[in-house]
């Protein structure tokens, strides 16, 4: 439903122009970091290694976060930037311009630590501000970004922030109140990173806007609707009046006030570092065929991206007709608190296993901890010896040893994972420490992940249209049980009786959150992730 001028005049009850206040930060350091880092992204991509995009979507997606939330300099970026190994390291593998940019921000990023970001003293200034005048505000920001907002220490008054302070969604915009001041971290864009609905600026439910941003961060172009546009081409094409539309919609203007502050008399002399990095994000040639996305998210930790417009086996527990087992768009009509229905169906090879029995990744994670505790750098040179030559390796080491959850945390390619259990030398039967039975046991411990990824789902289902019909009717006529199980828990398995001519698992997850804004390549499609990898794919 498209709101009118005169509607948007209606529920504000009087004002008849918005206020927009934007406060452009400038730092030195900061932007060090990001010119470096956007060279080194730039760089990666240019000799189309897989390794290397996939690192450079890392690093854009990580800057790209950064710009848009209020971040403390407390060693985040720092810590982030070592995990992809040393300078040393970085320069073996990807050349001495590379290296000598990485080595820049890695200076950039201690000094950083030396001072309170200016983003978010400016931000604390502002919510101090409105909190002493007892206006009412919103601040609108992705859920993940909430935790920066919370860890502001507003004085004198030590005021907190709530849950009624935030927007997260769309949804949660237009079902709002009326309030006086919306605040925004990072520039207006309608995708990817620090991404806001286009109604902030067509139906602003709110008569003031601060807005947050590093210098360089422009909006993006043609976000949302400019009220105050058709006026001024009015009056460039010598029409003061305008037409009787134009004069409508001329009532609600936006007066800005840009207010620039920071460390500006020893920013870089170039200004290199105040360029637009999401512009230059967005014109990066694509590097094979990617598509746009949304991300299903599943539990605090892990996510599904689908293609747009995909329909998702789905269960909604609202429904009381057989229709409460049917196949959805996400964001359409998949929505949060329904269930993601995946099939685990006999006479697909899934290798047998479930995620929560993890016998393979148990023993090759004791002995990988072992290791790496006893000696990490050994480790590291023996796999590099054995070609699993990964840039940031003991940072990704560290990953593979997490304990497994709803999945296995593991090499994301097989080949790496057999080089891993090779130098392990784990899976060897006691009477038979043949090579065949090693290739054998690693085949088996990589089933197990696939099966935790999801992987097989997508691998084994494609395109049995007939079979999903079939399993479709089961499930419909399965309805009692699956709604047992959903009343008791957020995630389940439901094992098809014997009786039913479709034989197999299908797991159900409950839908925690969907979120538009991602490109991701048809591997990465259809199977679940943890939320750490599926971000490098946010656009």
């Amino acid at each position: 439903m498209t709101t009118t001028a005169s509607e948007i005049f209606t529920f504000l009850s009087g004002p008849t122009a918005f206020a927009a206040e934007r406060h452009e930060i400038s730092s030195a350091a900061f932007g060090d970091v990001r010119r470096s880092l956007r060279a080194i992204i730039m760089q990666l991509r240019e000799g189309g290694d897989p390794e290397a995009i996939e690192i450079s979507d890392r690093l854009r997606s990580h800057l790209s976060e950064w710009l848009t939330v209020p971040l403390p300099f407390n060693g985040t970026i720092l810590s982030t930037l070592r995990t992809f190994g040393s300078p040393i390291e970085v320069g073996a593998r990807w050349g001495r311009d590379i290296q000598s940019d990485f080595e820049t921000a890695l200076r950039a990023a201690e000094a950083l630590q030396l001072v309170e970001n200016p983003i978010r003293v400016t931000l604390r200034g502002v919510i101090r501000d409105l909190k002493t005048a007892g206006r009412d505000f919103k601040i609108y920001c992705h859920k993940t970004a909430r935790p920066h907002f919370d860890s502001l220490a507003v004085a004198p008054a030590n005021f907190s922030l709530g849950s009624g302070d935030f927007l997260h969604s769309v949804r949660e915009y237009r079902d709002s109140n009326i309030f006086d001041t919306l605040i925004k971290v990072g520039p207006l864009r309608s995708w990817g990173w620090g991404s806001a609905p286009d109604a902030i600026k067509s139906a602003p439910r709110f008569g003031t806007m601060v807005q947050i941003v590093w210098a360089g961060c422009a909006d993006e172009p043609g976000f949302g609707y400019d009220p105050a546009s058709s006026l001024a081409e009015a009056l460039v094409a010598g029409d003061p009046a305008g037409s009787s539309e134009e004069a409508l919609v001329s009532r609600v203007a936006w007066t800005l006030r840009v207010t620039r502050s920071g460390d500006l008399g020893v920013a870089p002399t170039d200004s290199s570092a105040e360029q637009d990095d999401f512009q230059i994000f967005g014109r990066l040639n694509p590097t094979g065929v990617k598509r746009r996305a949304l991300l299903v998210q599943i539990d605090s930790h892990h996510g599904i991206l689908y293609p747009l417009h995909t329909h998702v086996l789905s269960f909604d527990p609202a429904v009381d007709a057989r229709a409460a087992v049917w196949r959805r768009r996400p964001g359409e009509e998949l929505h949060r608190g329904m269930f993601v229905a995946r099939r685990l169906l006999r006479g697909v090879d899934l290798g047998g296993l479930h995620v929560e029995h993890d016998h393979y990744s148990q023993i090759w994670k004791f002995c990988l901890n072992e290791e790496r505790y006893r000696n990490l750098d050994g480790l590291v040179n023996r796999l590099r010896a054995a070609g699993l030559d990964l840039t940031c390796l003991p940072a990704v080491i560290r990953n593979w040893c997490v304990a497994s959850t709803t999945v296995i945390h593991a090499p994301h390619k097989s080949k790496h994972f057999e080089l891993l259990i090779q130098v392990l030398g784990v899976g060897t039967d006691v009477k038979d420490e043949s090579h065949a039975s090693l290739v054998q046991w690693s085949r088996r411990a990589w089933d197990e992940i696939r099966r935790s990824r999801g992987e097989a789902i997508q691998a084994g289902l494609h395109g049995q249209e007939i079979l999903d019909d079939q399993l479709l009717i089961t499930l419909s006529n399965l309805l009692p049980s699956i709604r047992e199980l959903a009343a008791r828990e957020d995630g389940f398995s439901l094992v098809i009786p014997a009786d039913h001519p479709v034989q197999g698992t299908v797991l159900f997850n409950k839908v925690a959150q969907i979120e538009e804004g991602f490109l991701a390549p048809d591997t990465e499609l259809k199977v679940v992730r943890d939320l750490s990898t599926i971000e490098q794919w946010r656009a």
